[in-house]
């Protein structure tokens, strides 16, 4: 099982690897996450199986720059 899935991005050549993750999400995967770069530009929505983890922002770092990951707790998006 991934430990995080890819449900949106902004950017098109991703498009195609977003659908592939779909096929990945399992009932475990319900933290809703949104990765960013360092301007504050959304590049990724996901969903993990833990609410505090770092590995989407590390795994998806090298494709997109991204610099920031917020996970929705208590309603509220939070940077760790």
């Amino acid at each position: 099982m991934k430990p995080y899935i890819l449900t949106r991005t902004t950017l098109s050549e991703e498009k195609e690897r977003i659908k592939a993750d779909q096929k990945h999400k399992t009932e475990r995967h319900k933290y809703p996450f949104r990765l960013y770069d360092d301007d504050g530009e959304l590049y990724y929505k996901g969903l993990s199986v833990e609410n505090n983890s770092f590995e989407p922002l590390y795994a998806e770092q090298p494709n997109s720059g991204v610099t920031e990951i917020h996970y929705l707790n208590n309603g509220k998006w939070e940077h760790l």
